[in-house]
């Protein structure tokens, strides 16, 4: 049987597809598999619900039981101390701004969680920082 050049050229194209089909469709399933393990684990780690003010300096003004603002850590340059007066801008929704204005720093508190990142016996980083105020006028 002799073949021509257009059917030697299927011929190959055909084993060629065998191949891929032998050692790709194993490969394609394993890294699959990988993939969803992997998905699955971020997922699991995620789980831990984050809160809103987490990573955060935030204001709080506990005899109106309201939060007033809250800024990222990573922007903080100095943390307030008891007896600072500060200026918080407040929210501001349709024209009108709420919470805003001059307050006094009552307290500070810092709450720390652990740091398996940090190559330290017990190493712990700030997650929140609260500056409890009140208002000036």
């Amino acid at each position: 049987m002799c073949l021509e050049g257009g059917e030697l050229i299927y011929l190959w194209l055909g084993r060629l597809a065998d191949v891929v089909a032998i050692f790709g469709i194993p490969v394609l399933v394993w890294t699959t598999i990988q993939l969803v393990r992997e998905i699955r684990r971020e997922r699991a780690e995620r789980k831990v619900l984050k809160s809103v003010s987490e990573d955060c300096l935030e204001f709080n003004d506990p005899h109106h039981r309201v939060g007033v603002n809250l800024v990222p850590l990573e922007r903080v340059v100095a943390f307030p101390r008891p007896g600072d007066r500060v200026l918080l801008p407040g929210e501001t929704h349709e024209g009108k701004n709420y919470g805003g204005g001059e307050y006094e720093v009552e307290s500070i508190a810092f709450i720390f969680s652990e740091a398996p990142e940090v190559d330290q016996p017990c190493p712990a980083v700030p997650s929140k920082v609260i500056a409890h105020v009140r208002k000036l006028r």
